[in-house]
């Protein structure tokens, strides 16, 4: 291995370079994103430590940071509900309780042996505390290695949070322009501002937090921009007036409560990136004619669509939403796979 800062090779076996004595980031066997997972803990101490006030707001943070690398993010979490990391905190012999918390994980909270050194190696780095795990994975040089494969898009650690305060300038604003720069809208940032009728979102935005502009009974258009990845759930909630909403490809989810009782919206086109249609996704959206769906999608809840009286779904045949219509009895016009979707074009009514 290499040391990060000083770029001293480092032996198998260390968790600190020999050289300059910083924490050096590694691998677990079977985890080959242990690293990132490493280096996404660290960022949320070194940046987000004032908002940590418990363990469910860590969790929260985690699964931000790591959005892609699934098998990494869910062994952080599980043994974050665990009370792994609060164990280490709390112990006076860090050595002996990385050793206690490892047989604990295993003999007691169902993990195997790799998914336990993964989340020590973890919970150390964050922490600033040497662990070299026994399954410290070797490097494999470049003129070994296999061809590179193309990594999943991790959303970038140096999140600039547009938060409550910062919204607070807007409160009478019918369009308020979130300057450029900030790549997170806070949860609830925009709750209930009455007069906002649109809204201009900046092209380095990544994330927009759940009931970001719930119950802003004036909005009328939004247009997300190209760069977000992650929408959190109910973020249109209640948006009565809401006539147009731009979405994104590369966002993957519907999320709960995105659009309940968006009464005014009539029309709106999901992108093909999307995979899943959350809890009462739509329901009450009782002027909704047209949802336009590519056959990505996989799952989508039994209520996604209650009290839509005027729903037509234009999708693809045979997808999974032509057959989740033809179960729940919604009104569907299909495409051939290849062709543009019935209508997608031109509007039609």
């Amino acid at each position: 291995m290499q040391c990060e800062s000083c770029k001293a090779n480092v032996p198998l076996g260390k968790a600190y370079c020999p050289e300059c004595k910083s924490l050096v980031r590694y691998n677990v066997k079977g985890f080959p994103y242990t690293k990132e997972a490493q280096k996404a803990l660290r960022c949320i101490i070194d940046e987000h430590s004032d908002r940590i006030k418990n363990t469910e707001n860590l969790i929260g943070m985690v699964r931000d940071y790591l959005p892609d690398y699934d098998d990494e993010r869910k062994v952080i979490v599980k043994a974050l509900e665990g009370g792994v990391l609060d164990a280490i905190i709390r112990g006076t012999d860090r050595k002996a309780h990385f050793k206690s918390e490892r047989e604990r994980m295993i003999s007691m909270l169902g993990f195997d042996r790799a998914e336990a050194e993964v989340a020590l190696a973890a919970f150390g780095y964050m922490l600033g505390l040497p662990y070299p795990s026994p399954l410290m994975e070797e490097e494999k040089k470049a003129e070994k290695a296999e061809p590179v494969k193309k990594q999943p898009t991790v959303i970038n650690f140096d999140l600039k949070v547009f938060g409550k305060l910062d919204s607070l300038k807007y409160r009478i604003s019918k369009a308020p322009a979130v300057k450029e720069g900030y790549t997170k809208l806070e949860g609830y940032c925009f709750e209930g501002f009455g007069f906002m009728k649109t809204v201009s979102l900046p092209s380095t935005l990544l994330m927009i937090g759940e009931y970001a502009f719930t119950d802003c009974k004036k909005l009328e258009e939004v247009i997300v921009p190209p760069s977000v990845r992650k929408i959190e759930k109910g973020v249109f909630n209640a948006c009565v007036s809401l006539k147009k909403v731009v979405l994104p490809e590369g966002m993957l989810d519907i999320g709960d409560n995105s659009f309940f009782c968006c009464t005014a919206l009539e029309e709106l086109r999901i992108p093909e990136s999307v995979n899943s249609i959350g809890e009462n996704a739509f329901e009450g959206c009782s002027s909704l004619k047209r949802l336009y769906a590519h056959q990505n999608i996989k799952f989508i809840d039994d209520n996604a669509f209650s009290y839509c009286p005027q729903l037509v779904v234009h999708c693809y045949e045979n997808s999974y939403i032509h057959k989740y219509c033809m179960q729940n009895k919604i009104k569907f016009k299909t495409s051939a796979v290849g062709l543009p979707l019935t209508g997608e074009n031109e509007g039609e009514e």
